[in-house]
């Protein structure tokens, strides 16, 4: 398997950024600001065996609340430390330097997918 990075999340001054490298500036052809997407990140720092290996979590961080398995729970310790993101588009600085919303993911994290968020398959009729 191989998985493509094709950017990084920068933290400026505040400010959220997808710094989306030249090579797929072209994909992101037909994304506007103001629209919702989907972001997927890589969580680099919890890219190791031994955190890979984390089965079961307390919520938040949070030790009073019982152990959960992580597939339960939003943790960034995962068999696979992949982070999802719904956020909207606030402005393009560039071709391919988007500002999102806010985000908790840290300065260079990878970015290795954004979809467009589509309300009838995102947000399943309840």
């Amino acid at each position: 398997m191989e998985l493509k990075v094709i950017g990084e999340v920068k933290q400026k001054h505040g400010r959220t950024i997808l710094e989306i490298h030249e090579e797929f500036e072209a994909a992101l052809e037909g994304l506007t600001e103001g629209q919702w997407i989907i972001l997927l990140v890589w969580f680099h720092l919890n890219n190791t065996p031994e955190l890979r290996r984390t089965l079961k979590v307390h919520p938040m961080g949070d030790r009073s609340r019982p152990l959960r398995g992580v597939f339960a729970t939003r943790s960034p310790l995962r068999p696979n430390p992949i982070g999802k993101y719904t956020v909207k588009i606030r402005k393009f600085l560039n071709s391919r330097t988007i500002e999102i919303d806010p985000i908790d993911a840290f300065d260079s994290t990878p970015i290795i997918d954004i979809k467009p968020f589509i309300k009838n398959l995102d947000c399943p009729p309840v």
